[in-house]
Formats: structure tokens, C-alpha cells, sequence
């Protein structure tokens, strides 16, 4: 007999449903997030209906010769294709011309998506019926827009800097140095050029995790990026809140700043997750499931930070990274194609060694796709397996007879509070 306890796993790549099984006289714990449940047509309805504070898409658009929809891309768990046949209803009875509706995929620094995955995030009707096109920040088309004033210079996409109605679709997540994604984000770092990405990640001070309002009198990256939105001329926003099983549970729609704040606050409640101090110190083994913010490589970090909660247990982290991708265009890695083709030319790696559990300290991490190479140069000191029973069958060799188990099943948006 077995203690089983199942998550979700794999967004955007089937959204399955994975067993964990744990031997019988172990003592499992299953730490939910607060949630919220899903919304339906006319709610999503309502939250076009009542904007905050701004008026109406329809009314905001009226006018305009040509609109761009700025998305996110599956590094993201945003169903945008659920939110853009209501902006498109918004946007037709403001007389915008079909012909000049565009959509960008905001990738900032990350991987250009594929035409099927563009298909994915929009909608496969949408995606034959509109231009669908990925941001590329070393490209030089690109329009300046000035510098603001703590020195970065505003390089936008030209498709976006050009159209008359600019708004974006995105998602309401803990992030660690913008509090939240989700707001202007799309825009920078989103569809910036390179000069305004490294200015970003570089000299701007960051705004912790789950952080709402920041604390400094110099802008930080959340100012700076709603600064650059202000210059460009943003006009709204819709941004979503994902309950557990990835369905939209709250419609933000508005202004850039003042829809975001109010989501902001709803995403903290609903990834709010309490947790006992006897859970918090007496626990042998922490399981984190990196589910919805698990489907490239370079989003692990983001469940990571709840590991520091907790006082000596083991760690496991399931992080599929379904499209095996763990490019960010900064820094080290510039260019996309010049990244494949270098793991293209890799030499053999050395066999894997028999698998084996390490210490408390160091984080054992469960991936089907997580490229070895990339999986060891980003965590040295980390351990990757590709069985998740053995891997737990392991751990029972180093665990007490009746070992206490923790489990975050959305370890990717959840908010952990004594």
C-alpha cells in the first residue's frame, strides 16, 4: 500500500494529472493555496463592461485606425486565447479596421515561439485570421522613444510603438524583482530592444516576490517599466489571476497601473498558502510542484524561494520543462539561433552517474526534458532525475520509518504565510 497524492503537471503541454507515491506509513500533507473558483462568460463579460479606471475598450479605441495586442508566451501559463474574442468584440464596435488588428508575443529576452504555439496562446482561428508575430529585441526595428529619468533608454517594437491602440494580455504572478508580472511588463521587458533589457535587468533595484507597492524613493524595475508604458501610451490592460487548475479566476481590465494593483491584491489572496510552524520545522521532505510556471527551463527559480521556509527537510522540485528550452537572451546568451546551434555541436556527455540522494542542502530536482548540460550549468550543485518513483523510493533510504511530507501543488504561484 501507498500513500498517493496527485498535482497537475505540464502547462501548455497536456495539463496532466501526475501520481506522487509514498511508502504507507508516511505522513503526507498536501499545502493547497487559498484559491478562487473559476469565472464564467458573463463575469469575464462584466470585467470588460467595468474597466478600472479607464472608460470602456470600445470607447478607448474609437477613433483609432489600428490596434496591436501585445501576449505573453508559454513561459507564461496565460490562456490569452480565452480573453482576445472579447477585446476583439470591444475593438470591432469601436470600428477598428480587422485588417489592422496585429498581435505581438512579448518574449522579452526569451525563445521566439513556433507558429503551433502561437496557435496555442491565441487560438488556432485567430492565429489564421490576424498577424501573429514574435518581439525580437536584437532586431533594429525598433522605435526610440527617449530616456527616462533614471537613464533608460526606451526602445520599443516598431509594430507596437506605431499601432494607435496598444493594450496587453498577461497574468498576475509572484515575480522577484517586479513583485508581480503581469501591468506594463509586456511592454518592458516584453517588446523593449536590447539597450532597454539591459538597463532593466541590470541597474533599476528590484521589488521582492508578492511585493505590492514599493518601498524606495528611487524608481525600481516596477516603476521603471511603468514609466516606459507611460512614454509609449499604453492604453489598457486585461490581465488574469489562475486558480489551481489553471483557469481564469479574476479579470483585471483598465489602466496599466490601477487594474494591475487591484489584481495584484486578488493574486495575493488566492496564492496566499498558511503553513504551520510544526509543518514549517518538523517536516522531512518538502515536494514542490512547479505547476503552472513549469514549461521551459528558466522558470524553476521562481518555485524555489519556498524551500527557505522550511528547516531541514529534503527537497524535491517536479519541473517537467516540457519544451526543453533554457534560453534568455542576456548576458551570456545572446542569440537564439547561435544557442541551438551550440547544443547542436555539444560534445557527448558523460554517462549519468547511478542516481543517488544528496544532502538536505541541495535541491533534487524530477524533469523529464530539462536538458542535462543546461540542468548542471544553471544548478551546480543540484541533482536531476528522470524516474520520479525511483527518486522517491530513494529518499526512503534516507528518511525516517514514518517521515512527514510537504506538497505545494502550484509551487509556481504560491504565497507561503505562517
Amino acid at each position: 500500500m501507498h500513500n498517493t497524492a496527485t498535482v497537475r503537471s505540464g502547462a501548455w503541454y497536456g495539463d496532466r494529472e501526475i501520481k506522487l507515491r509514498f511508502p504507507s506509513d508516511w505522513e503526507v500533507e498536501m499545502l493547497d493555496q487559498k484559491d478562487a473558483p473559476a469565472l464564467t462568460a458573463a463575469q469575464i463579460e462584466q470585467a470588460f463592461a467595468e474597466p478600472i479606471g479607464t472608460p470602456r475598450i470600445s470607447e478607448l479605441a474609437k477613433g483609432k485606425k489600428s490596434a496591436v495586442i501585445i501576449v505573453d508566451d508559454l513561459s507564461r501559463p496565460t490562456p490569452a486565447y480565452q480573453i482576445i474574442p472579447f477585446i476583439l468584440r470591444e475593438l470591432s464596435a469601436a470600428g477598428v479596421p480587422k485588417s489592422e488588428i496585429r498581435f505581438v508575443v512579448g518574449v522579452g529576452g526569451h525563445r521566439p515561439i513556433s507558429e503551433e504555439e502561437m496557435k496555442k496562446k491565441v487560438g488556432a482561428d485567430i492565429a489564421a485570421e490576424y498577424e501573429v508575430t514574435n518581439h525580437n529585441f536584437l532586431s533594429d526595428d525598433l522605435r526610440a522613444l527617449g530616456k527616462l529619468e533614471n537613464g533608460t533608454p526606451v526602445y520599443i517594437n516598431r509594430t507596437v510603438a506605431d499601432s494607435d491602440f496598444k493594450m496587453t494580455i498577461g497574468g498576475i504572478y509572484p515575480h522577484s524583482s517586479v513583485g508581480f508580472t503581469g501591468g506594463a511588463k509586456l511592454i518592458v521587458p516584453g517588446t523593449a530592444g536590447f539597450a532597454t533589457m539591459y538597463y532593466f535587468h541590470s541597474f533599476p533595484q528590484g521589488r521582492g516576490p508578492a511585493v505590492i507597492e514599493g518601498d524606495s524613493d528611487e524608481p525600481d524595475r516596477r516603476d521603471t517599466i511603468e514609466m516606459a508604458a507611460g512614454l509609449l501610451g499604453l492604453d489598457a490592460i486585461a490581465n488574469v489571476v489562475l486558480n489551481s487548475r489553471r483557469e481564469i479566476c479574476g479579470l483585471f481590465v483598465g489602466d496599466f497601473v490601477k487594474a494591475h494593483r487591484k489584481g495584484a491584491h486578488f493574486a495575493l489572496e488566492t496564492y496566499t498558502t498558511p503553513i504551520s510552524e510544526t509543518t514549517r520545522t518538523e517536516s522531512d521532505l518538502v515536494v514542490i510542484n512547479c505547476y503552472p510556471l513549469d514549461a521551459d527551463a528558466i522558470q524553476l527559480d521562481k518555485a524555489l524561494a519556498a524551500f527557505s521556509y522550511f528547516e531541514n527537510a529534503y527537497t524535491i522540485a517536479l519541473y517537467p520543462a516540457t519544451d526543453g528550452s533554457c534560453f534568455h537572451g542576456l548576458f551570456d546568451r545572446l542569440d537564439y539561433k547561435r544557442y541551438m546551434q551550440q547544443k547542436i555541436e555539444r560534445l557527448p556527455t558523460a554517462p549519468t552517474p547511478e542516481p543517488k540522494i544528496g544532502k538536505p542542502t541541495q535541491l533534487h530536482v524530477w524533469s523529464e526534458h530539462f536538458d542535462r548540460d543546461d540542468f548542471y550549468k544553471e544548478y551546480p550543485s543540484s541533482l536531476l532525475y528522470r524516474d520520479l518513483d525511483q527518486l522517491i523510493a530513494l529518499m526512503t533510504e534516507k528518511l525516517p520509518s514514518r517521515a512527514k511530507v510537504a506538497i505545494l501543488p502550484v509551487a509556481g504561484t504560491q504565497i507561503l504565510t505562517p
